[in-house]
């Protein structure tokens, strides 16, 4: 009897002009057999191994319930098998296929439970997504151990930010009110308010996360017109912040930027320093930076503060900044102690429009050590400019 080999991932065409994504949405767009995407980053040089963990890892959350009425109400997403994904590997990453196209993609983008969804390309149905394989192990032992004594995994909204670990509830959660409407698909992020049932912020950032910037936008009002709660703030800051290269691409940035300064949290807020990072059009940099003090926070600052680096973005984040006032005072103190003199003047420029005591003192000090003679003068002006502001604002 022979013994069963790994299953070893498809060889990639040689790498020319195409890249991963192009290769990819060939399949996911194919009009025969189109499909989702899942480009896994962290597992290179171990795909072999790491893919029958995503594997099982797929088929333990998609195991499918005897009853059959419970199989018609599983989302895409759990009516996932093993003869559905479909794999191969293009510059050293590991590219799994998923069949068929779940009717929600960021819904579906959510379940991934094995790392971290690092950008959804809703055009070409592609989701990518960082992990590593130590992390697969853990997940599969735990997966392997659960299913001993699992039920079926209860049904989970399109919207739901986790599934539930606990053991699912009897079919009592089959509520007649659960019937929902048959939607048109095409127009399922397109609604422009919640659907009979749909709770509010359910519909919200089920829209956002879809092709219709109108939609988007009202979806982003009424977030921003919203009071937060500690029930659902990480909830929604943390699509804010995965859609915002969404955001950006369909030039929605503004009303997207107004809900996450009401839905605020720093982990949100730090997206915006990869989003600058791997934006190269110093426009739409600018439009960024431009309407980062909506969101009046010191995380914030600090991404502006990161920004004064590049020749392109300092004086649209110096402008930003000095809109920010004190609240960006810190992680501009922060800045005179950076090995670059420029930017040591640049904190000297910005804390004359924004420096309070706190400056004057983080100034005196900072001017006892400075070796650059020309840095040591702009230092002891601003001092003393500051301290003449302050002096005025007193009287």
């Amino acid at each position: 009897m022979k013994s069963q080999k790994k299953p070893k991932p498809d060889a990639t065409p040689a790498p020319g002009t195409t890249n991963i994504i192009s290769e990819t949405s060939k399949r996911t767009l194919d009009s025969k057999s189109p499909g989702v995407a899942i480009i896994v980053q962290g597992v290179s040089g171990n795909e072999v191994m790491a893919l029958p963990l995503l594997e099982q890892t797929l088929r333990s959350s998609s195991a499918k319930p005897s009853n059959p009425e419970l199989q018609k109400q599983m989302s895409p997403a759990e009516a996932v098998a093993k003869d559905d994904v479909e794999h191969f590997v293009f510059n050293k990453q590991l590219v799994l296929v998923v069949r068929p196209v779940p009717t929600d993609l960021f819904a579906f983008a959510q379940k991934i439970k094995w790392g971290k969804v690092k950008e959804i390309d809703l055009q070409n149905r592609i989701i990518t997504v960082d992990t590593q394989l130590q992390k697969l192990n853990s997940l599969a032992v735990r997966d392997q151990a659960g299913s001993m004594q699992a039920d079926p995994p209860v049904k989970v909204s399109a919207n739901s930010q986790s599934i539930e670990n606990s053991t699912p509830a009897k079919p009592a959660m089959n509520q007649p009110d659960q019937k929902v409407e048959k939607p048109d698909k095409a127009m399922n992020d397109r609604d422009l308010k919640p659907r009979p049932g749909e709770e509010t912020i359910d519909w919200a950032l089920r829209v956002i996360a879809g092709s219709s910037s109108f939609a988007h936008d009202t979806a982003c009002k009424q977030l921003a017109s919203m009071e937060p709660d500690n029930n659902h703030l990480q909830r929604v800051s943390s699509v804010l912040a995965t859609t915002l290269p969404l955001a950006k691409e369909g030039f929605r940035m503004k009303e997207h930027v107004n809900a996450m300064a009401v839905w605020q949290t720093d982990e949100a807020t730090r997206a915006f320093a990869a989003l600058l990072a791997d934006e190269r059009l110093v426009l739409v940099r600018k439009e960024i930076i431009g309407l980062l003090p909506t969101i009046h926070s010191e995380t914030t600052a600090e991404v502006l503060v990161g920004r004064l680096s590049n020749r392109g973005d300092l004086k649209s984040a110096r402008q930003s900044l000095k809109i920010m006032g004190q609240i960006a005072e810190k992680p501009v103190i922060q800045l005179l102690n950076d090995p670059n003199s420029s930017m040591r003047i640049e904190a000297c420029n910005i804390l004359q429009s924004i420096g309070t005591q706190k400056a004057v003192e983080a100034l005196k000090k900072q001017a006892e050590t400075e070796e650059s003679s020309v840095v040591k003068q702009q230092m002891s002006e601003t001092q003393a400019d500051i301290e003449k502001e302050l002096t005025t604002q007193e009287k």
